[in-house]
């Protein structure tokens, strides 16, 4: 998390400086809820909506999404280029969860003083309507605290400059730093921007009774180990985590994106995991092949864990015993590292171990089946996504309706009488057989004819 949160704030604090010495605007944004303790943290599962976190969602959707009416009058009367916005929340017992958004508002130019306000009352004026239309409770939009920030507009919506047309260049990006705060207000300075969007984790509530996600985490994690049972604070902190789910803490929009590109600002584009990737700096200890990862190792349970513990512990020698305890063979079941002269390369002896046995007749034939099931699979459904994407392209039906049905000719074979079956009348009645049924000797089905004359 601190290494995610270290990118990211690096990120933004590189494209609030760029940004602000290029001539940009940049404004700090806040967008909260009117909340209650009774009210639940909620979620945005699909089937599942509700809770101050859908409305959070729905609120900012219907208040600045891009296909709205309202929002696109504002950006061109503003020239808002683009935002980058943060989910923050905390929780305090005598207030409940408290969610809202930071955004870094960007503009084409620097708003003057007036300009500014305008720009501050459209966007609460948004913010107010689309909550109510999203279900929740109406955000404060008034103010009688004497000396406010918010000069009596309430604190459902606040929006400062965090540059203007008389500082110096540099220093925009240096007021941009509160949306990365670290803490450091207290010593006289203003914080970071980049901790304000990208630390929402770390970040503590205001006042003694509000706590961040981590500390309510840790207070969870307390209050478990002396009650030996899930608690007050396990309880709220389940229910955060629950509604974490798909919410996007993090967002740039396109627009910004590619402005930032087109302006070659430096920024970090590595992935999560790349981030985060531990791998580097360690040393390689064996090589296993796949056939013997697989076969005594992944699909033997526990042993994967045994593994890492028995290398984190005891290294090589470690492994080499567990490996032996295993009935493996070192050296032809597990390899050695590789050599550091050609630390990714394998030598010609491990190359030869790692070469895959010729398959059997019968498993070629099995692969050559299952290869042209799944050509046959895809090619049904490309045509089958073509006749969607084409719904009016003419298809050739296989069979023709205008052709004349032709029945095909049927055969009964009649079977061969027994010997002796031959006979002029029937055995069952006595009545006369006609000559096709003669080699019979009977009539067909369940006679009960009588011949009037052969009776007689």
């Amino acid at each position: 998390m601190a290494r995610i949160l270290a990118v990211r704030g690096s990120n933004v604090q590189l494209a609030a400086d760029g940004l602000a010495d290029r001539g940009y605007g940049i404004h700090l944004g806040t967008n909260t809820l009117r909340h209650f303790e009774r009210m639940a943290f909620g979620t945005v599962r699909k089937g599942m909506r509700f809770g101050l976190v859908a409305v959070l969602h729905d609120g900012w959707k219907g208040a600045y999404g891009s296909a709205g009416r309202r929002w696109r009058t504002m950006r061109d009367e503003f020239g808002i280029v683009g935002y980058e916005r943060a989910f923050e929340d905390t929780f305090g017992w005598g207030s409940g969860f408290h969610l809202h958004w930071h955004t870094m508002w960007v503009t084409r130019k620097v708003l003057d003083a007036k300009t500014q306000a305008e720009f501050r009352d459209a966007l609460a004026g948004a913010w107010a309507e689309a909550v109510e239309a999203a279900g929740g409770y109406t955000v404060s939009e008034t103010c009688d605290r004497d000396g406010c920030f918010c000069q009596g507009k309430g604190h459902g919506t606040d929006l400062r400059p965090l540059n203007g047309a008389d500082d110096e260049p540099g220093e925009a990006g240096k007021q941009a730093r509160y949306l990365y705060k670290d803490g450091d207000k207290a010593k006289g300075g203003v914080a970071k921007i980049g901790l304000e969007l990208a630390g929402q984790n770390f970040k503590a509530g205001r006042g003694e009774d509000r706590m961040g996600p981590l500390d309510l985490g840790d207070a969870a994690a307390a209050e478990l180990e002396q009650l030996g049972r899930p608690g007050p604070f396990v309880e709220k902190y389940r229910e955060r985590e629950f509604g974490c789910f798909q919410v996007r803490k993090h967002y740039r929009t396109q627009n910004l994106n590619k402005l930032i590109k087109e302006l070659g600002i430096e920024q970090d584009t590595r992935t999560e995991a790349q981030i985060t990737d531990e791998t580097e700096g360690l040393t390689a200890i064996a090589v296993i092949p796949a056939s013997t990862w697989y076969r005594h190792i992944a699909r033997r349970p526990g042993r994967r864990l045994d593994l890492i513990k028995v290398a984190e512990t005891y290294g090589l020698p470690g492994v080499k015993k567990l490996m032996e305890s295993w009935g493996l063979e070192w050296g032809k079941d597990v390899l050695d590292p590789p050599t550091p002269d050609a630390p990714g390369d394998l030598n010609a002896e491990q190359l030869v171990l790692q070469e895959e046995r010729e398959p059997s007749p019968a498993e070629t034939a099995y692969r050559e089946a299952r290869r042209a099931a799944t050509e046959a699979r895809a090619d049904d459904v490309a045509a089958s996504l073509d006749r969607v994407r084409n719904p009016r392209q003419e298809t050739r039906p296989k069979v023709s309706l205008r052709k004349p049905f032709k029945a095909k000719p049927t055969t009964r074979t009649i079977a061969t009488p027994p010997p002796g079956a031959a006979s002029p009348v029937c055995r069952r009645c006595g009545g006369k057989l006609a000559p096709i049924l003669q080699p019979y000797g009977e009539h067909a089905g369940d006679c009960l004819r009588k011949d009037p004359e052969l009776a007689a």
